[in-house]
């Protein structure tokens, strides 16, 4: 008994403690955990002759950061440079990029105390004259071309942010927010107009119907002779296992849906030119409907869906067709002059990452990156 009594005591008192570890590590106490600011490695910087001058912007940026979250609680955040991808226009501004993120403290429930994450969905990025995830070629990148250009559809666009239009990237919904900042509210884009959308897309529709049935068309079939031997091994083969008293009946639904290769290929060419024709039908109704101001508007589409449906409008979740507008552009600047400006920032929903997105969201200095354009 004395040793019962002695295990119950050491069970209670090892459990307890545990609970009581565990109390010690809530969201709370990893507030607590004081943080701080760490430069990291640069990565993928190609060399280039005004180095100093664009890693000095970078650097400025990474200061607007920490003067928005000076003192991180419970996070480690962590920042870096990079230099990626090409000038969007010939001879446009180099394009470079901040890149910040934060690591959290978590509860660990097995070691049962507090350790610092090696990973995080808690990411900041500033692109320097790059769409960056405003307009990505990965999720935004549209199937057509308007006249001869390769176009885009814009991040969806939710609100506003300290006097910015706010989008919500499409790699990133609901943990993710972004904005572009320009001179004098100029676009580095043009929207496509809904007559450039309307025609574009019946191109594209058009020369893929074209290509589906010069492919149907081609397709050899079998010829008389193969299809009568075809024809009587598929008989043979239906009427192989049915009841003597089935026979007839078998046969007779058999040779009544049965098809000759030349008949399916009728059908398939049929159902190819129907589908096509049910795409290019609506927006030949919206072309026909259409005032021509109306035309010249902006096309704003639900891209969710592979047949048109109309136009809409931000509020209700539409997503504008862009094109690159290189008149935006001066190329008599300096190239590693930022000439427009895309900010972003994700998070995870613990306590340090929602404390992170919340003091960001309220201090951020924007006025003072806007003040980079052009300089």
């Amino acid at each position: 008994m004395k040793k019962i009594i002695t295990a119950i005591f050491c069970f209670i008192y090892f459990f307890g403690n545990i609970k009581a570890q565990d109390q010690n590590c809530d969201a709370a106490a990893l507030m607590n955990i004081k943080g701080s600011w760490k430069k990291e490695n640069d990565a993928n910087m190609r060399p280039d002759k005004n180095q100093s001058q664009i890693n000095s912007r970078i650097d400025a940026v990474a200061k607007l950061f920490q003067i928005a979250y000076p003192e991180p609680k419970g996070l480690v955040a962590e920042w870096y440079r990079t230099m990626e991808g090409k000038p969007l226009v010939n001879n446009g501004p180099v394009t470079y990029q901040l890149n910040s993120l934060y690591l959290a403290w978590y509860c660990n429930r097995n070691l049962h105390k507090a350790m610092l994450g090696d990973e995080t969905g808690t990411w900041s990025f500033v692109w320097m004259n790059s769409f960056g995830w405003l307009i990505t070629d990965q999720y935004d990148k549209a199937l057509v071309k308007v006249q001869g250009l390769q176009a885009w559809w814009l991040a969806k666009k939710i609100g506003e942010w300290k006097g910015l239009s706010l989008y919500e990237p499409t790699g990133s919904p609901k943990k993710g927010k972004v904005v572009l900042i320009t001179r004098n509210n100029q676009l580095p884009y043009k929207p496509v107009t809904r007559l450039q959308f309307l025609q574009a897309m019946k191109e594209k529709i058009e020369a893929d119907k074209n290509t589906q049935l010069d492919f149907q068309k081609k397709r050899t079939v079998r010829s008389d002779a193969e299809e009568e031997i075809a024809k009587q091994q598929g008989l043979e083969g239906a009427l192989k296992y049915a009841p003597p008293n089935r026979v007839e009946q078998r046969k007779a639904d058999y040779l009544k849906h049965y098809k000759t290769a030349q008949q399916r290929k009728d059908d398939d060419i049929l159902q190819t030119e129907n589908y096509y024709n049910g795409m290019l039908r609506p927006l030949a109704e919206e072309l026909s409907k259409e005032s021509d101001t109306e035309l010249q508007q902006p096309a704003i589409v639900d891209n969710s869906s592979v047949i048109f449906k109309g136009f809409t409008t931000d509020e209700k979740g539409g997503r504008m067709m862009v094109v690159i507008n290189p008149e935006y552009f001066k190329l008599n600047l300096p190239r590693y002059v930022p000439q427009f400006i895309v900010m972003y920032w994700g998070w995870d929903m613990n306590a340090p990452c929602q404390d992170f997105k919340k003091q960001l969201e309220e201090n951020f200095p924007v006025d003072q990156l806007k003040a980079m354009i052009d300089k």
